[in-house]
């Protein structure tokens, strides 16, 4: 994530994220780390995101398959190799709607774009600091508790989104995708690393 640097003395959510702000087109790796009470260990990949101009966004997996995925607007077409292409409406999978819009709004800066769906709250200080992002649409609360982005300085480190029954999914963006990981791989190593300074 290479954002400009901006020296803030307040930490509030507009020079926050006007801090986190990049101009398309923007590249990041990312390792997605996905807990589910249907999986008996964590589901990890690793690929990278890109924020193209108009507010496209980008998700290509590389490990352990190849995957990707263009939301632009309201359409999101998937690519998995060896299987045919899939087409749908992001309003099918407001889980998804919630997560790349909260992503692409931090993105572009813009905290009237967030709060037209979601409660926002700032933490921590400029070393350390936590974006929390609440749906306020009751449809996307039915699948997303709450969106944490954490980082430091203008860095985010990890967006960790967490559904109503706890499970989660913990996405480790910029130079924090290239920490190495243990094994096993424990939910709560990882909410230690999100937190942590780098």
């Amino acid at each position: 994530m290479l954002a400009p640097a901006i020296s803030f003395a307040a930490l509030d959510a507009d020079t926050l994220l006007k801090s986190l702000a990049q101009p398309a087109p923007a590249t990041t790796p990312f390792v997605e780390v996905r807990y589910s009470k249907l999986l008996d260990q964590p589901l990890v990949v690793k690929g990278q995101l890109e924020y193209l101009e108009g507010g496209v966004l980008v998700r290509s997996v590389n490990e352990p398959f190849k995957e990707r995925t263009e939301i632009r607007g309201e359409t999101v077409n998937v690519q998995r190799e060896g299987k045919s292409p899939r087409r749908f409406s992001l309003k099918r999978a407001p889980e998804l709607q919630s997560m790349l819009g909260g992503f692409s709004a931090v993105l572009g800066g813009g905290k009237d774009a967030l709060e037209k769906d979601f409660n926002i709250d700032v933490s921590g200080e400029e070393s350390q600091w936590k974006l929390s992002l609440t749906p306020k649409a009751s449809q996307a609360s039915k699948y997303v508790r709450d969106i944490a982005i954490q980082g430091s300085q203008d860095e985010p480190r990890c967006i960790v989104v967490t559904q109503p029954d706890n499970q989660a999914s913990f996405m480790l963006v910029g130079a924090a995708a290239e920490a190495t990981l243990p094994s096993p791989l424990a939910r709560d190593w990882l909410t230690t690393f999100c937190a942590s300074k780098p």
